[in-house]
């Protein structure tokens, strides 16, 4: 059982000895889930010429309308996703 576990051992001693990872790192890591359910709706969303031409006319009451919180990364990906 030990042999099996003894990669794992080696591994966490060495993680031990590292510093923590950046509080930004860290924020960025937990808003990824959130980010990538937003982006599953934008993909819905994208296929409607209306919400297209409101994000045209105005990108934060478009998302808002779309019961979105308009950030700026989620701005960037629907603009990123419109222009393809």
């Amino acid at each position: 059982m030990a042999d099996e576990l003894h990669h794992e051992i080696e591994l966490a001693a060495a993680l031990r000895t590292t510093a923590a990872p950046p509080q930004a790192w860290i924020d960025a890591a937990v808003a990824i889930p959130a980010m990538l359910a937003d982006l599953e709706a934008i993909d819905r969303l994208i296929a409607s010429g209306e919400f297209r031409d409101a994000f045209a006319a105005d990108p934060q009451r478009a998302l808002q309308d779309a019961g979105l919180t308009p950030t700026v990364p989620l701005v960037a990906a629907v603009r990123e996703r419109l222009a393809d």
